[in-house]
């Protein structure tokens, strides 16, 4: 009965508080509309060709996979004997963001780097509940699977992140090892952000996307807008190009390309909200055999602050942590150099780190 009043309070609060985040952003788009030259707050470019970085044939080949309840766009490079390595995207992304990483790492991993569910050309479920973490770790166990794999080095970011961090903890024995890009872990990330208000205040937009249609509209205002967010650095020269930028609007600005991935936010907010209980009680609370592992974190993330990753390597075993100076969020993107040196080191370090943690079992 506490369990269930404690929920009642939390909808309570994040309903209300997504209600405020709702009539301000609102009264912005009204401010706009009375601001703004007639017929360009909704105007969307139409974009009937992809740009030619979404076919440059160094980045990989298209093809997609079935797998046990939905059907995946995927972009591989890399020679199919070598390991494997699987690429998770976060929001709002795509397979794209990989591209500096999908160059360096082909020459020594067989390279997957799919459309998450509900992404880019992948399966688009209709309905929050296929976006449970749940099905989104599943989805990676059956990835694997069905490219005839045992197991794969996982990196990813942001939402793919989260994802990782639960498969880590699930199926380690599925995984060589693992690179997280700013993502904190989903157990610490909560207690957290329930602490900080600064955090709290980072998160808006958690509570936001949970009111139906106001964000995707939100977003696709001005030509989707919203996603220069992505584009926003610190560097001196922007690693961006005009055709890096049209690639995203480009994959956004189609037709029901907006609802899927806010739907992660939608069906998992705080995580420990979710209806299925049972997940969450399947992960192993002290598990020391975990793979080797490295976190990444741009310093300048401007949704996420870097203290929510504070302690993580205590009660996680085998990991490494790296903060990269002055880069953003969308790390892997930023500063790619920065990004790939530290993974090449990683990497090149790997048969130690498993003999140290084989010594230790």
């Amino acid at each position: 009965m506490a369990s269930l009043i404690r929920e009642i309070i939390m909808y309570y609060i994040i309903y209300n508080i997504s209600s405020i985040f709702g009539i301000l952003i609102l009264l912005r788009i009204l401010y706009l509309r009375l601001t703004l030259p007639s017929g360009t707050l909704f105007k969307i470019k139409k974009r009937p060709i992809p740009p030619n970085c979404l076919t440059n044939p160094e980045l990989g080949e298209h093809k997609y996979i079935q797998l046990n309840n939905v059907k995946l766009h995927y972009v591989e490079k890399g020679d199919p004997t070598k390991p494997l390595m699987i690429m998770l995207h976060g929001f709002p992304e795509f397979w794209y963001s990989w591209r500096h990483q999908i160059k360096q790492f082909s020459k020594d991993f067989w390279i997957i780097a799919p459309d998450l569910r509900g992404y880019g050309d992948s399966e688009k479920p209709a309905g929050r509940k296929y976006y449970q973490i749940k099905y989104l770790v599943e989805d990676v166990k059956n990835l694997i699977n069905a490219l005839g794999r045992e197991k794969a080095t996982i990196v990813a970011h942001d939402w793919g992140g989260i994802i990782a961090w639960f498969f880590v903890m699930i199926y380690s024995q599925m995984v060589d090892s693992y690179v997280i890009m700013n993502a904190p872990h989903p157990i610490i990330f909560r207690k957290f952000i329930s602490t900080s208000f600064t955090q709290l205040r980072m998160s808006w937009y958690f509570f936001f996307f949970q009111i139906p249609y106001l964000p995707e509209l939100f977003i696709q205002l001005r030509d989707l807008r919203f996603l220069n967010v992505i584009f926003y650095t610190k560097k001196k020269v922007s690693p961006y190009n005009e055709e890096d930028k049209e690639a995203y609007r480009f994959t956004f600005a189609k037709p029901g390309a907006l609802t899927p991935p806010i739907n992660y936010y939608r069906a998992n907010l705080m995580l420990n909200l979710m209806p299925d209980k049972n997940f969450l009680k399947s992960i192993p609370k002290d598990d020391k055999n975990l793979p080797p592992g490295l976190l990444l974190f741009g310093e300048k993330d401007i949704a996420i602050h870097v203290d929510s990753i504070i302690g993580t390597d205590r009660i996680i075993p085998n990991l490494s942590i790296e903060i990269i100076k002055d880069a953003t969020h969308f790390v892997q993107q930023d500063d790619p150099d920065a990004v790939n040196q530290l993974m090449q080191d990683f990497f090149v370090k790997l048969p130690k780190l498993k003999k140290e943690i084989e010594a230790r079992e």
